[in-house]
């Protein structure tokens, strides 16, 4: 297992993304672009420290909330432009729906290196931690610097912690909404490990509307110039919605129909013959929420 280029093992300062930070900080870039820029001044528009700051700037950068404006400071990104602006879909980013969008773009796009390993690339279904640190320090091996064993082993603890169900404090500030999701379980084995898995099951709270936006998004990325892929790489390739939202096959045509019939009608076409099974979309007659995901306008099509 080999680092991706440029992938990123540390930034998040230790922290997880707290409930309430995407928020708070894409409201604070709308009102002032250069919020963040200005140290002082994000600590107290925030009402956090300083490593906070920088590791709440490094979750909404990865989760696509918020984006650099080409003038040293922050736009709302694509994720923030859908959910959380003015006349956005979830403002207070309450739904489930939300958080699986959230899943989908620090899987894809945010190239951290837990992610891509478990998520990603699925490399690790069924892990102990000291397998998830193992196989952290096997992609980074051949960087140009030296990891510190206390780098790979904050970055397995922030996956671990995003993800797994906790007990809650009063304090609903200090724990990560990503575990609303349920996609990372924890058990014992005989002798008292704990063993954590990933395992295909029911995605509560996943939605077509969920699931087509991020199907745009592969074929857009993963389409070779083309609007079509097979079934089987958006069931099992790289970064694929097969993987990233842990779907066995069932549940991913049951997906798939819910679009062609609905919110894809006319956009996507299922390909179901003795020779291919594939999918072909349209992107003209995608609807503005979907064509933004796909960049239609930065490419070519017939």
């Amino acid at each position: 297992m080999s680092a991706t280029p440029n992938e990123r093992f540390s930034g998040h300062e230790s922290f997880v993304c707290r409930y309430g930070w995407l928020p708070k900080v894409h409201r604070a870039v709308q009102s002032d672009p250069a919020i963040i820029k200005n140290e002082e001044g994000a600590m107290q528009a925030l009402g956090i420290g300083r490593n906070m700051v920088k590791s709440l700037q490094f979750w909404a950068e990865s989760a696509g909330v918020i984006g650099t404006n080409g003038q040293g400071g922050h736009t709302s990104g694509p994720l923030g432009s859908l959910l959380l602006a003015c006349g956005g879909r979830d403002p207070h980013l309450e739904s489930l729906e939300s958080l699986w969008l959230i899943h989908w773009r620090l899987s894809t796009n945010a190239n951290m290196a837990a992610w891509n390993l478990v998520f990603g690339e699925a490399k690790l279904i069924r892990f102990e931690r000291t397998r998830l640190i193992a196989a952290l320090a096997d992609r980074g091996a051949k960087l140009a610097r030296a990891l510190a064993p206390s780098t790979l082993e904050q970055h397995a603890s922030i996956l671990i912690n995003s993800y797994l169900p906790s007990a809650r404090s009063g304090d609903d500030t200090s724990w990560c909404p990503l575990q609303d999701l349920g996609v990372l379980k924890a058990s014992k084995t005989e002798d008292g490990r704990t063993v954590y898995s990933t395992d295909v099951g029911s995605q509560i709270g996943l939605t077509p509307r969920a699931f087509a936006i991020a199907l745009v998004d592969y074929v857009a990325s993963h389409g070779k110039g083309e609007w079509t892929v097979d079934l089987h790489s958006v069931l099992k390739g790289e970064f694929s919605p097969g993987l990233v939202f842990r779907l066995d096959e069932y549940q991913l045509r049951e997906f798939i129909q819910a679009c062609v019939d609905g919110v894809l009608k006319n956009a996507l076409r299922f390909v179901d013959t003795a020779d291919t099974q594939s999918l072909v979309l349209q992107p003209e007659e995608l609807s503005p929420e979907y064509r933004a995901w796909a960049k239609v306008e930065a490419q070519e099509y017939v």
